[in-house]
């Protein structure tokens, strides 16, 4: 009978095991939350870069400027306005995609600007990813453009994203409305 008392019961080691997989998962989601967000910063900076540079202004056309710069130098513009502006500047949005885009076109009927982007580097899942990480800034640069062709006196204006292939087969087309 005393030898049942004497042993030892081993207790808790589940509970340290737990503990420091629980510490190390939390670990991990800090330094993934802390990378996702520096993304982001660096994806806002090159959105405002590159809108400044092909939004339409009225004003001075500084090259840094941010999107809030832009639009509010530009005031209004119509669409073809902005049509043109956005065909202007192509190759500067095809440098600044870094390989991404291998064409930019834009076109404007009535109160509607179709701005067809071609990649050989996009798919689905990649355009998902980019909308996912920085769709809030697309969002952002098409309401401020949807205003600027308010301002010009446009009813209804749209903007009409598409997102094409290499072969010109359509992978997303984003379609915004004021």
């Amino acid at each position: 009978m005393n030898s049942r008392k004497s042993k030892k019961v081993r207790k808790g080691r589940g509970g340290k095991i737990f503990a420091i997989l629980l510490s190390i998962v939390i670990f991990f989601a800090l330094i993934i939350f802390g990378v996702v967000m520096i993304g982001r910063q660096v994806i806002s900076s090159q959105t405002d870069n590159i809108a400044a540079k092909f939004l339409p202004s009225s004003g001075s056309s500084e090259g840094s400027a941010s999107v809030n710069d832009a639009v509010s130098q530009m005031g209004s513009a119509t669409p073809s306005a902005i049509a043109t502006k956005l065909n202007e500047n192509a190759d500067v949005i095809k440098s600044q995609s870094q390989g991404m885009i291998s064409s930019a076109k834009a076109t404007s009927t009535g109160s509607k600007v179709t701005y067809t982007l071609e990649s050989s580097k996009l798919n689905k899942a990649t355009v998902g990813a980019l909308l996912l990480a920085s769709g809030d800034q697309v969002e952002e640069v098409a309401d401020k453009v949807l205003d600027s062709m308010k301002k010009a006196g446009v009813a209804q204006p749209k903007l009409q994203v598409d997102l094409t292939d290499d072969k010109g087969n359509v992978i997303k087309t984003l379609n915004y409305s004021a």
